[in-house]
């Protein structure tokens, strides 16, 4: 229990909630989740579900045709994987990744983070009782080669990646992914490569998975689910994607922890990659719109600096002209503006200058909140 803190965010959380009790106004930007509702179609196959009584057991490996639905998801972009025996469908895109560091990691081991990056990373990795090692970005995201070469050693097992990610929204494009993989076989580490907001990109980019580099799965795990694409975050519906062996043994695990995901969450996912996908679509073109405010917002403030995220809906802005720690800049800033962040220290010790914000709230609360902090600032200087 030691090697599993409390949340650094819980604290501010706490605090913002006692603030509104008080009556003060508060601007949330420190939520990673959509604030779109789940589509209706999929709300309607859930309760189908239910109404025809799926609310017992499924197999550990998932329902059939969730299986053979997130296969043709995949092969449908030319990534050739059989949903009966490279998938398994776990409750929430967290018990993947965790069930994926169980059947691989061991005590002991060294595994690399590619930073910034979210910190249940590197509580699940300690958890193991293995050893995160963050290999730091160049600002938005953007490979360090050098640093990443450099920290490879033989007590390294396995390199965590997230792309787009949180919290920068930054982007790893189709040629860094192939030298990931490239020392991935030099050096026989197996690449956690978190693609759970691969969908929700911008100005016509399109993400690459590293499936499509490691297409035998040989030294690939893939972390993705419905939360961010489907705006799902509460039905708990996620997946893995591996060579047999890895997603043999997360079943058994699986078999022996959760023993399944949640019967009619599953048949709900089904719709989601089957049924319309208009919703994404219209999502992607808010978050976009959302984008291109808030960093505009950020590049005029007085002492601030703010990469344009590609991906995700968050963004990452540096605040080291004004001194603070990100913890206390943060707190002053929810006391002082009444706006909620989330300090930067929690996704890695270089980043202690920064904060993040989360643009998946409403248009007019960006531009009124950090219209709010902009004034603010200037008090500062």
């Amino acid at each position: 229990m030691e090697r599993i803190p409390i949340s650094d965010t819980l604290g501010m959380f706490e605090l913002a909630k006692r603030l509104e009790a008080e009556g003060r106004r508060i601007y949330h930007f420190e939520v990673g989740q959509p604030d779109f509702p789940t589509p209706e179609n999929i709300i309607n196959a859930g309760i189908e579900a239910l109404n025809r009584g799926f609310t017992r057991y499924t197999p550990s490996r998932g329902i059939p045709p969730l299986l053979d639905a997130i296969g043709k998801f995949y092969n449908d972009r030319g990534i050739k994987i059989n949903g009966q025996k490279n998938v398994i469908v776990t409750p929430g895109a967290k018990m993947a990744l965790f069930q994926g560091f169980l059947s691989t990691i061991d005590a002991g081991d060294d595994v690399l983070v590619l930073s910034p990056a979210w910190p249940t990373y590197r509580v699940m990795i300690r958890t193991v009782g293995a050893k995160p090692v963050d290999v730091g970005t160049f600002p938005g995201y953007v490979l360090n080669e050098e640093a990443l070469k450099n920290a490879c050693s033989k007590s390294v097992t396995a390199l965590v990646i997230n792309t787009p990610n949180n919290p920068t929204g930054g982007v790893l494009d189709k040629d860094h992914l192939k030298l990931i993989h490239d020392l991935s076989v030099d050096h026989d580490f197996v690449v956690f490569s978190d693609e759970i907001y691969e969908m929700l990109v911008y100005d016509g980019f399109e993400q690459s998975s590293m499936l499509e580099i490691d297409p035998n799965m040989d030294h690939t795990l893939i972390i993705s689910g419905f939360s961010k694409t489907y705006a799902m975050t509460g039905w708990r519906l996620g997946y893995a994607i591996g060579n047999e062996e890895t997603i043999n043994n997360m079943v058994r695990i699986q078999q022996n922890t959760t023993s399944c995901a949640t019967s009619f969450v599953q048949y709900a996912g089904y719709e989601a990659l089957t049924g319309d996908q208009n919703s994404i679509k219209k999502m992607t073109a808010d978050y976009q719109k959302r984008r291109d405010v808030i960093t505009s917002i950020f590049c005029n403030m007085p002492g601030v600096q703010c990469v344009s995220p590609k991906g995700a809906f968050y963004v990452f802005p540096d605040f080291s002209t004004y001194g603070f720690s990100s913890n206390t800049l943060a707190e002053l800033i929810l006391k002082k503006v009444g706006i909620t962040s989330t300090p930067g220290i929690v996704f890695g010790k270089l980043y202690d200058s920064h904060l993040r914000f989360s643009y998946a709230t409403e248009l007019s609360e960006i531009k009124e909140g950090l219209g709010k902090l902009a004034d603010f600032l200037l008090t500062l200087l």
